[in-house]
Parts: C-alpha cells; structure tokens; sequence
C-alpha cells in the first residue's frame, strides 16, 4: 500500500519513546515488498528536507523530539546567527563558531545546547544544512571586477570575469550567480541580469523581487502555451454548459483589479426567498492537468501581490483577459446556485459548469456608496441598487449565523499605501474594511463551504484548507499575558470564547494589540488531504474553491469538481490524484507561506522608503510587543512598527518580564507594557535589513486597566 508522508509523521510521533529503522516502519505501517522502494525514498527525503531525524544505529524519529530543530538561519553582520523555527516557535542563537559553513537564507537542522546567557532565547549548535539558500546575490557593480551585496549578511565580495558582466556599468544593481570554488574564499560570479540604476522608479521592489528569487518572467514554452490559447469559446462547449447569460451578474473587486475571477448574482424568488449565484472563472478548462501551464501554476503556487505590481501565478493573457470575467464578454464559469431562506438557512443548493456574461466591473467603493444610500455622483453601481440591497440583506443574516457558530473575526487594520509615478509612498493609513468587502467575503466563504461538503458527501478526495485548534501552552501563554493587561479568557479552546473575547475590547486602542497577538497563538492554516475542520471559521469542513486566477489548490479543486461533475475519473485515475494531493498541499502551503513574507516584506520596503526624508522627526506611538531587546511601537495612524532598543534607554538597566510582557526598570520601577502610548523619534533606517529604529522621547501612564 502507498503511505503519506503524513501518516508516516503521525506515526513516528506515536513511536518516539523507540525509534525504528526503515524497515521496522514499513511493516509497521504494511507497506508492501513491491511498495518498498518508493517508502524507502520518501524517508530519505523527509530527512533530506528536515521532517525527520536520522538517529543512532539508522532509526528516525521526529526532530523536535529530540532536542533538534529545523527551520531558517538569519545570519547577522556580526557573523553569528538566528534559526527561525518552520514550527514557528522563537528563534534559537547560534554562535558565530557553531554557523560552520551556514550562509544567510539556508534551512538548517540545529542541536538545542541551553539557554542562550543574558536572554530568553534558546541556543544551538548547527548540525547540518537541509536546504541551500537561493545561489544568486544582488549587489552594486564598481564598474571594475567585483560586485558587493547590497546585503550586509552577505559579506562576499564576488569577482566577476571580463566576459561574464552583462553589460553592466559601475554603480549599477545587478543579479548575479555565485560559484564556491572553497568555503573559505569570496566566490567567483557571473552577472546574469543588470536591474538598473539605483535611482530608478521601482528599482528598491525590483530589487527585493529579485533577493527573494521571486519569478519575473514566464518561460518561453509556457508563453508559447499561453498564445496557443483560443478566446473565442467553442459552440459544443457553450450547448454542453449551463447557460446564465441572460442572468444579471456582476464582479466587485478593488479598483485597479484586472484579475476577475468572481462574479455574483442574487434572485427574489415568488416566495421571497432567494437565489444567489456565485460564478467563479472555470480556468480548469484553459489549464489542463499536466501542460506546462500547469506545472508553472503549481511551481508558483499563487499570485504575489506588491503595492506597485503583481506577480501572477498564470500569465496575464489568461489570468487577465481570456480567463477574467470581463464585463460584456462570454465567460466559462463553475457556478454555485444556492436556494437561501430570507433568514439565512441553506435549502439546497446545484453546482454545475456554466458560460455567464458579467454586466458590469464595480469597485468595492461604488458599491459601498450604494449600501450607505449615497444617491450623489453618477455611480456605475447605480442600476444595481435592489439587488445590492438585497445581497447586503442576506449578508448580515449570513454573518450572524456563522458568528452564531463561533467564527473568529480578527480586526486588524492593514495598511493602504499611495504611490506617486515614480513608485514611491506618498500616503500611508489604515485601510478601511468595508461592508462591500464583508459582502463578497461572505458569499465566498459559503461557496467554499458548500464545495468542499460535496466533495466530502461524495467521498471525493481533494486538498482541505485547514485550520487545526491551537497549541494548550500558546494559548495558556496568551491568557496569561491578556490576564496582566486586565482580561480574562476562560475555556480558550472554544472558538466562541475566543470570539466572545475579543468582541470585549473590539473597540479599544489595545484591541488590535491582543487580537494580533492571539492571532500569532494560532496555528497557521494549511492544504491538506486530510480534513480535521477550520477551527477560526468553526467549521468542521471546508476548502478554497474561489480564486483559481490566483491560488494554485483552487486550480486543482475545479478539476476534481469538473470530474465530479460528469463522471470523468475513474477510480485509477482518482486514486493516483490522491496519492499526489499530499505533496501538493504541502508545497501550496510553502508557496502562500513565501507570499505572504514577500508581501509583508514589500510593505515595510514602502513604510522605509515613506520615511525617509522624516528622519529625527516625532511621533505618537504605541507599544504593540515587548521583548528583551526593547519594546516594538506602531505610529498611529499610519501603522508603520519600529523597534526602540533596550540599550538605548538611558535612564536605568531594564529587565525582562516575560510573564507580564514587559520591561521594568530595576531602579526606577518604570515599566513599559503593551498598550502603552509613548512618543518617539525617528532614529535609523536599514533599507537592507528591512529595520527601523526610534528613540523614546517620552512615556505616558497607561490606560487604566479593565477587568
């Protein structure tokens, strides 16, 4: 029989009091002669990738049972290095003498040794490098021989031949690829792309791009794919489909979105209850299973969405025109009909491949000004009042009756940034969530939930999105923390506690502070053949289904679905798409987990870029972390963190309390606990490192606390 690796992990979890060899496994978990081959190799390649642990006299075991982990080396200018857990847990201090041949970026397994001296944070010893970091470096070019990293934690000087410069000329950033000829040396080089002058519009995002080896440019043969492609729809395709072009649907997107990969409609039936429609681009049909489109989609895994630009995960001739359900145009679409009751109770419900003709492109604004009955300027939404009126009717008896079930919403503010022509931040503030946005939410989340209880009806194998209960002692840590700050949370591991808890102080400065910190509590949500429930949204099976433009697992899902839809697997054919499903929800989970980094990263390289001719000026702040190195503050109102240094409060030696998640004075007795506003002046900025620091000007009591 065929093991997952999953299985393999659950079981080796049970068996760590004795380890086993290989062969002790596989009749452990009855993998058969025939089967052996293929268990032996994806063992060797779970060690390879850190997930298991090579022990004494060959057996394997967990690493994290065993006093080793894996995860990230940060190293720093100084040469000692930070291990960034994959489990997320804090990260682990290496001295400069135990990095061995670690570079900036590899994923490494570490040896726990003690506590690191002076600090709450761990320490370690590397045992050996899981994965290289990308062999590519960006730097300056002196015009000369040698590229230096623009990186300060890349401290190689690379020599680059005469003939391999691209072209390059002095000062310019370039890409360049490395060669090790010996550890102990600067590496030789070859420039393979020039990005250009350092004071070009978009250089400093083109450069962070390319530092997170984030794929600009699709291959050839993939393009050659793409203009293979025919717009026009074949007439058999259109008989053979659910025609809804006669249905009035629109898309409601932000305001310079060209990927529409979701439209929506809404019917007051005779009986006053109502039909709504949710269409979702059939991009399943462009990208079959196996072409080079596909295997693109899948290496990418989703779209990268930067403030300037975004990095599709299909190319733009589908993902912004053949595939986009473009107002006007005929449009293959996978469409959910579900039968609501004016009180929000599901009836029933038929998902079946349709052809839709959307009737119009509405912003999430235009709509709004509809819902707030702002009847004043010509608004495109206009024409579609009633039935945008009705759609925010059901909305909220939608919401009600998912926050009924204990749905956790997390309110918090994300920053909207305003670009010039050149690129360039000129406004930062909070981004305003919007009932619009609550709108399509909702409908998106019960498509999800209603695709993903089909498929588990029909016993239909597909990648879940899950999202499992959080980790006892994280939540234990969180209550403690929350009880110092003057609230309770009885029962945490209940989803309708935690909702009931943050609607508290939903309202409060200090509100966002605890809902980002429980938030960070949680387990990370991840695609996975097996399903054990979504636990923020309190449901006990669910999927994404709604965004195939831009997320990989959506992709797969439609096919599965198509199939489901017209019988076309066979049981074969169905069972070596599970066999694959495993790794690749591992994958799209790494893939979203590496988007989201490069996006948060893309937003501080603007909040850095915005501050950058306000050095040594003053702002109000609060503090949102504290740990032992200083206390993090969030501006107000524009939402940019910065770090003030322990080292540079003068006024006495401050101590760490982890308990209370503060720094208290052991003089003075002045402590500096979340939420408590502060003034501060910009200090330093490091582009690079992607750091800003500020100094403490002053300190204000803190809110009274409340019980």
């Amino acid at each position: 029989m065929s093991v997952s690796r999953d299985q393999v992990l659950n079981f080796v979890r049970q068996q760590h009091r004795r380890p086993l060899k290989i062969r002790e496994l596989a009749r452990a978990l009855r993998v058969s002669d025939r089967a052996y081959s293929d268990f032996r190799r994806l063992i060797r390649g779970m060690v390879r990738d850190g997930s298991l642990v090579k022990l004494r006299r060959s057996r394997y075991g967990i690493p994290s049972e065993h006093n080793l982990v894996v995860g990230r080396i940060s190293v720093q200018a100084s040469g000692y290095g930070l291990l960034a857990p994959d489990d997320g847990g804090a990260d682990i201090f290496i001295g400069a003498r135990y990095m061995r041949r670690a570079r900036h970026g590899d994923r490494a397994l570490v040896r726990l040794t003690r506590r690191a001296q002076g600090s709450d944070r761990a320490e370690g010893e590397l045992v050996r490098i899981v994965e290289r970091a990308e062999q590519t470096m960006v730097g300056t070019y002196d015009g000369v021989s040698l590229v230096v990293s623009d990186d300060p934690r890349i401290r190689a000087r690379v020599h680059i031949p005469d003939d391999l410069t691209c072209g390059a000329k002095a000062g310019q950033k370039v890409v360049v690829r490395l060669k090790y000829s010996s550890p102990n040396v600067h590496p030789d080089g070859q420039i393979v792309e020039v990005l250009g002058n350092a004071d070009d519009a978009g250089i400093e995002t083109l450069i962070l791009i390319k530092k997170l080896g984030l794929p600009l440019v699709f291959p050839q043969h993939v393009l050659e794919a793409v203009e293979e492609i025919t717009e026009d729809i074949p007439a058999e395709e259109i008989d053979r489909r659910l025609d809804l072009r006669d249905l009035t649907c629109f898309t409601i997107d932000p305001v310079d979105a060209r990927d529409h990969d979701d439209a929506v409609s809404l019917q007051v039936l005779d009986d006053q209850t109502y039909c709504l429609g949710i269409h979702i681009a059939d991009v399943s049909y462009y990208v079959p299973e196996g072409s080079p489109l596909d295997h693109e989609a899948l290496a990418r895994g989703s779209s990268v969405y930067f403030p300037d630009r975004v990095i599709p995960m299909l190319p733009e001739r589908l993902s912004a025109n053949i595939c986009s359900l473009q107002p006007g145009e005929d449009r293959l679409a996978l469409s959910i009909l579900a039968h609501i009751t004016p009180d929000g109770e599901l009836m029933d419900t038929q998902i079946a491949e349709t052809v839709i003709r959307s009737r119009a492109s509405l912003s999430y604004e235009e709509v709004q000004r509809v819902l707030d009955c702002d009847r004043g300027a010509a608004n495109p939404a206009e024409p579609y009042a009633d039935v945008l009126m009705h759609m925010e009717a059901l909305r909220i008896r939608l919401t009600e009756k998912r926050m009924a079930r204990g749905t956790i919403d997390f309110e918090i503010p994300e920053p909207r940034i305003v670009l010039n022509d050149q690129g360039h931040p000129i406004h930062i503030g909070p981004r305003a969530r919007l009932n619009s946005h609550r709108l399509i939410e909702e409908f998106m989340l019960l498509a999800n939930e209603i695709v993903a209880r089909r498929m588990a009806d029909g016993g239909i194998p597909i990648l879940y999105r899950v999202h499992e209960p959080p980790d006892g002692e994280k939540l234990a840590e969180f209550c403690d923390l929350a009880r110092t700050l003057g609230y309770r949370l009885s029962n945490p591991s209940r989803a309708e506690n935690i909702q009931a808890f943050l609607a508290n102080f939903k309202d409060e400065p200090v509100g966002h502070i605890l809902s980002h910190r429980l938030l960070r509590s949680m387990k990370k949500a991840v695609y996975t053949p097996e399903n054990v429930g979504h636990f923020g949204l309190a449901c006990d099976t669910y999927t994404h289904f709604t965004s195939p433009i831009r997320r990989y697992p959506d992709l797969i899902l439609h096919r599965i679905l198509r199939d489901a839809i017209n019988d076309g697997s066979t049981p074969g054919q169905m069972a070596r798409r599970a066999r694959r499903l495993p790794d690749i929800g591992d994958l799209a989970t790494q893939r979203e987990i590496a988007a989201q980094q490069a996006e948060w990263d893309a937003i501080r390289l603007m909040q850095i870029l915005y501050l950058k001719d306000k050095m040594g000026e003053c702002f109000d702040a609060v503090i949102v972390d504290v740990r032992s190195i200083g206390f993090f503050v969030q501006l107000n109102d524009v939402l940019i963190e910065g770090l003030v240094h322990v080292k540079n409060l003068w006024d006495d030696y401050y101590i760490y309390h982890e308990l209370q998640g503060a720094l208290v004075g052991e003089s003075t007795g002045t402590t500096f606990r979340l939420g408590d506003s502060v003034q501060v002046q910009l200090a330093q900025l490091d582009q690079q490192r992607l750091r800003i620091d500020f100094h403490l000007l002053s300190h204000a009591n803190r809110r009274e606390k409340r019980e």
